[in-house]
């Protein structure tokens, strides 16, 4: 059985254009994905010290699903909202992968995300979950889970790609902690580089960001556009 798969997506937009924006996206963008086969939900934060820098977080049944054919239509058919939003965007990143350890149940209201740079395999699932288990400090943290990067799959053209800037997908892991508390994430932020160091052989770097959700999409929850 395949590992859980994930869609992550950092971007940043002018505040002239924040509240197009967001309507593009709680109207149009992330339902088209959500409600495509295989998909089971996402988040969208902000970063707690620029309001105009989001990440997205998608999850979905397995990391084939990012290069199937209902989600290679989506990104080779954009939309006259997305032709539009596109080309307008800040900094961005886009990476694909598989969940590769959790550890907790729920979500908080913010989290720490971190882009790491490791390239060496994770090593034995014990040891790596011994080793992030010290991200958990009830109430402060909840969650914890690392990500591994598909680059090919990462890499696939698609139209989407061709009205953007930005490198997608140049690091190994994405790791998520969950918190309750914007204190909570900062709390995951002075620990999780020296945490990062015993937990993955061949460690070099990571680039962090403290975010609060301020939206979410389930396929259950809701009837699929039309």
């Amino acid at each position: 059985m395949k590992n859980q798969g994930f869609l992550a997506i950092w971007c940043e937009i002018g505040p002239e254009d924040l509240t197009d924006y967001h309507n593009w996206q709680t109207q149009e963008h992330i339902a088209d994905r959500v409600y495509s086969p295989g998909f089971l939900g996402m988040r969208l934060f902000e970063r707690v010290d620029h309001p105009c820098a989001h990440f997205f977080l998608y999850a979905t049944e397995n990391a084939d699903v990012m290069q199937a054919p209902p989600y290679r239509a989506i990104l080779d058919n954009p939309s006259p909202w997305t032709k539009r939003l596109m080309p307008r965007f800040g900094p961005f990143d886009r990476a694909i992968g598989e969940k590769i350890i959790k550890i907790g149940r729920g979500f908080g209201s913010h989290v720490l995300a971190g882009r790491i740079r490791a390239p060496q395999p994770p090593g034995a699932p014990q040891t790596l979950k011994k080793a992030l288990s010290a991200l958990i400090n009830l109430p402060a943290t909840v969650g914890v889970r690392l990500l591994a990067l598909d680059r090919a799959i990462t890499g696939v053209f698609s139209q989407e790609k061709t009205m953007r800037g930005g490198i997608e997908g140049d690091f190994d892991y994405l790791l998520v902690v969950e918190a309750l508390s914007e204190s909570g994430a900062e709390w995951a932020e002075v620990h999780a580089e020296q945490v990062l160091k015993t937990a993955l052989p061949g460690f070099e770097s990571a680039e962090f960001g403290v975010f609060r959700m301020i939206y979410g999409e389930a396929p259950y929850e809701g009837e699929q556009p039309g």
